[in-house]
This record gives structure tokens, C-alpha cells and sequence, in this order.
């Protein structure tokens, strides 16, 4: 790897960087003005827009014919995301305070975040089930499963955190 190569490489992800903490910073204005908190705001916003380019390249991994690169790049962002991102941001934040890290779990914030982990395990059985069951096959049915498990938590969650 040449020179030029490596210093587009840091620009880039020196770019990357920037962009999310503006818009982390326009979440958390928008969280001022609306009152929403913060998790509520990750949760919904946040996480769609993070989600959305991922979401456009299985769709067209799969109608490539490439369904199992696209249900296992479903899978495997937010595994990394999961064990990296959380791992690197939960080692500097102990880090910082080696109390560990405090979890407010009967904060309206806290409960959002525990019911979030609860939606994401229950999703993450219902398709090691079906998977399993179907001789690692997804009908269309099971698709209509998930995306009822989603709303459902949603709205859940949406309850708890803003009442």
C-alpha cells in the first residue's frame, strides 16, 4: 500500500468521524427541542440511518441471487458493531472510571435500553428457531414474523421510554 493510499484512508475515516459526531450532535439537539430522549432518538433515528445503507445492499446482494451473503451480512454489522464497538467503547469508558459502568435500569432510558436488548434476543431466537426448524431455510412467511416482532418492540419501547 503506497503512501497516498494510507493518508486517503485516515482522510477518509478522519471524515467519517466528523460526520457522526455532527450528527450525534443534531440527535441530541433534536432530543432538546422535542423533549424525546436520548435512547428513544438512537433507537428510532439513529439506528435507521445507520441501518438504511445496509439494508440497500442485501437487497441488492439477494436479488443477485446471493441470499445467504445478504442474510449473513445482516447479521454479522451488528455482531461487530456488538463485540467491537461496545467492547472498544466499554474498555475506554472503564477506562476512565474504573468504578465500571453505571446502568440506570429504572430510568425511563435504562428501561428503553433493557427492553431493546430483550426485542434483539427475542428476534435472535425466533431465527436460530426457524432456521433450524426449516432445514436453514427463511420462507416469506417468517418475514412477515420479524417484521410484526420489530413494530411490536417498537411500540413497546416507545411506551416505556416516553411515558
Amino acid at each position: 500500500m503506497c503512501v497516498s493510499e494510507m493518508i486517503s484512508f485516515f482522510m477518509s475515516m478522519c471524515w467519517i468521524y466528523l460526520l457522526c459526531e455532527i450528527i450525534v450532535t443534531l440527535l441530541e439537539l433534536i432530543g432538546v427541542i422535542t423533549g424525546l430522549p436520548s435512547s428513544f432518538l438512537g433507537l428510532t433515528i439513529l439506528s435507521w440511518g445507520n441501518s438504511l445503507g445496509d439494508h440497500f445492499a442485501s437487497i441488492s446482494i439477494s436479488k443477485s441471487g446471493f441470499g445467504e451473503m445478504a442474510i449473513t451480512g445482516c447479521m454479522a454489522g451488528p455482531v461487530f458493531n456488538l463485540m467491537l464497538g461496545l467492547g472498544l467503547t466499554t474498555m475506554v469508558c472503564n477506562l476512565r472510571n474504573p468504578d465500571g459502568i453505571e446502568f440506570d435500569i429504572k430510568g425511563s432510558e435504562g428501561q428503553s435500553s433493557f427492553f431493546t436488548v430483550l426485542a434483539t434476543l427475542l428476534v435472535a431466537a425466533f431465527l436460530a428457531f426457524v432456521v433450524f426448524v426449516n432445514d436453514f431455510k427463511i420462507d416469506y412467511k417468517y418475514s412477515k414474523y420479524l417484521i410484526g416482532i420489530y413494530a411490536i418492540s417498537i411500540l413497546l419501547i416507545a411506551i416505556v421510554t416516553l411515558l
